[in-house]
């Protein structure tokens, strides 16, 4: 799923686990000053996350269906 705000973009990209999303956060997207923060997040935390993200207002511009495929994270142990 993607999800935009006034200042952010959202994605949350599966992983070969069902119970585990990718989830990268990019600040001002398509700027000079443009930075990203991944971590991993439980189902749980998928839901509760995009659900907050909708009811402050965000729009779903996207749906992710595969792994995220970027070489800036590499997560430790999953």
């Amino acid at each position: 799923m993607q999800l935009q705000t006034s200042a952010t973009l959202i994605d949350f990209f599966p992983t070969g686990s069902k119970d585990r999303f990718t989830k990268c956060v990019t600040w001002h997207p398509g700027a000079e000053s443009e930075m990203k923060s991944f971590s991993t997040v439980t189902r749980m935390q998928f839901m509760y996350d995009a659900n907050n993200y909708i009811a402050n207002g965000a729009t779903v511009v996207d749906f992710n269906t595969d792994q995220y495929a970027g070489t800036e994270y590499t997560p430790m142990m999953c």
